[in-house]
């Protein structure tokens, strides 16, 4: 990957392939959650950290998920 602005957009695709709904910051979050996983650095030297939206959160609980 040559562009370092197609790194979010890799990150995204990943989760959107998934069916996953994801919020993607270069900070990490202020409170860490169930969910929250150490942040990615991408080869252009910046981390990324994802976590799952509260909508993604309450589907997977209406849906019975995890």
């Amino acid at each position: 990957m040559s562009d370092h602005s197609g790194c979010s957009a890799y990150i995204r695709r990943f989760f959107d392939e998934q069916g996953i709904d994801v919020t993607i910051a270069t900070v990490p979050p202020l409170v860490s959650g169930p969910y929250t996983e150490p942040g990615m650095t991408c080869p252009h030297g910046t981390t990324f950290w994802f976590e799952p939206t509260g909508d993604q959160i309450a589907a997977w609980a209406r849906d019975g998920v995890g």
